[in-house]
C-alpha cells in the first residue's frame, strides 16, 4: 500500500493571468506558496486487474470495474480520468481526500491530481520531475474533465515551496525569490488564514472569466493586465525584503481581482474585508477565483489576537498555518511493516 501525501496552496498575486486564454497572448506570472494543509491519496493494490474508487469529502464510491470500463463520474472524476490517462492497468483501490473542503480555494483538486499521477508513477518507477507532473494534471483536468482553470495550481503543487511562476505561450518558468529565512518567517507570522464559512464551485466564475477575456472584455483585460503588474511588484518586493510593501500590493491586487467579474466577491465578503481593514489588517484577498472559501489577510502580529476575536464573532473560523517547502511525496507502507 503506498500513501500520497501533497500540499494545497495560497495564490498571492497573478491568478487569472496563468490561464491559456491570457498568457498565451500577453504572458502570465503568478506568485504563491504552498502550505503545510494536504491531501492524501491511498492506494491498495488489487489482484482482480479491476479498479475501485472513494472519495470521503465527496461522500462517493465506484464499484470495481476493469479499467476499460471506469466511467468519469462526479466526486471520483480526478482518480477515474487519471487512471485512464495513464493506462494503468495493474488493479487498485483509491482513496482521495483532503485536509480542505472542496471549493475552498485552495488548489486542494489540482494538489490530488498531482498526487495521485505523482503516486502512480512512483509506483511504476517512472521518474517524473515537477514540470512533467504538473503538465500532466493540468492537461487531464483542463482537456479530460474540461475544468476552465489556469496552470498555477498544479505548478505551485508539484514544486513546492514560496514561488514565482512566468506563463510564457510554450513555456512556464520558475523565477528565484531571494528572500532571507528570517524575513520570510516575518511574512508567515503576519499572514492569516480564515474560512469565510461558504466554498463554491470555480468552474462559473472562471468560465465567465475566460469568455470576457476571449472577447478581449477591455475591463476585465484590464484588471488581469493590472493583477499581473502587481504579481510582479510582489516579487520585487520580497526580492528587497520590504515585506509591509506585500500587504499593500495583497490589497491592490484584490482591488483589481473584482474587475475580472460579478461574481469574484459578495456583499458579505466586501463587508468581511472593510471590516478587517478598519482592525489592523493592511490588505488582503479571497484566495482562488473568488466568491467563497478562505481569506488570507496580511496583519501586524500585535494586532492578530484581537483581530481573530473579532472576525470570530462575524463567524469566519481563523486556519493556523505555516509555509510549506517541500515536493510532494509517497510513502510505501510495506517499508514500515516488520
Amino acid at each position: 500500500m503506498h500513501v500520497g501525501i501533497c500540499p494545497v496552496r495560497i495564490s498571492f498575486a497573478g491568478g487569472g493571468t496563468d490561464l491559456p486564454e491570457y498568457y498565451k497572448n500577453y504572458g502570465g506570472c503568478v506568485l504563491g506558496t504552498t502550505i503545510n494543509k494536504f491531501t492524501y491519496v491511498i492506494i491498495h493494490p488489487r489482484t482482480d486487474k479491476t479498479f475501485q474508487s472513494f472519495s470521503p469529502d465527496f461522500q462517493k464510491h465506484t464499484k470495481p470495474v476493469t479499467l476499460n470500463k471506469i466511467e468519469i463520474e462526479d466526486g471520483t472524476e480526478i482518480s477515474s480520468a487519471i487512471i485512464k490517462y495513464l493506462n494503468y492497468k495493474n488493479g487498485l483501490d483509491a482513496i482521495l481526500c483532503s485536509d480542505v473542503p472542496a471549493g475552498s480555494g485552495l488548489g486542494a483538486s489540482s494538489s490530488l491530481a498531482v498526487n495521485l499521477i505523482n503516486t502512480l508513477n512512483c509506483i511504476n518507477n517512472k521518474k517524473l520531475n515537477s514540470t512533467e507532473i504538473a503538465e500532466t494534471a493540468f492537461k487531464i483536468e483542463r482537456n479530460i474533465l474540461n475544468w476552465p482553470m489556469g496552470k498555477q495550481d498544479e505548478y505551485l503543487t508539484a514544486t513546492g515551496g514560496l514561488q514565482f511562476f512566468e506563463f510564457k505561450q510554450n513555456k512556464v518558468i520558475s523565477k528565484k525569490i531571494n528572500i532571507s529565512k528570517k524575513t520570510k518567517l516575518e511574512l508567515e507570522k503576519n499572514l492569516l488564514l480564515f474560512f469565510v464559512g461558504n466554498t463554491r464551485k470555480s468552474s462559473s466564475i472562471l468560465k465567465k472569466q475566460i469568455k470576457k477575456t476571449q472577447d478581449k472584455n477591455q475591463k476585465t483585460l484590464n484588471a488581469l493586465h493590472s493583477v499581473k503588474h502587481l504579481a510582479e511588484s510582489l516579487y520585487d518586493s520580497l526580492n528587497n525584503s520590504d515585506i509591509t510593501k506585500f500587504g499593500e500590493l495583497l490589497d491592490a491586487g484584490w482591488t483589481a481581482k473584482k474587475n475580472f467579474s460579478n461574481n469574484v466577491s459578495n456583499f458579505k465578503i466586501d463587508s468581511i474585508y472593510d471590516y478587517a481593514l478598519k482592525n489592523g489588517v493592511i490588505g488582503g484577498k479571497i484566495t482562488g477565483a473568488g466568491g467563497g472559501g478562505h481569506l488570507i489577510l496580511y496583519c501586524n502580529v500585535n494586532k492578530q489576537k484581537s483581530l481573530i476575536e473579532k472576525l470570530g464573532k462575524k463567524g469566519l473560523t481563523h486556519i493556523p498555518f505555516s509555509f510549506y517547502n517541500k515536493k510532494p511525496k509517497v510513502i510505501n507502507l510495506a517499508n514500515f511493516i516488520e
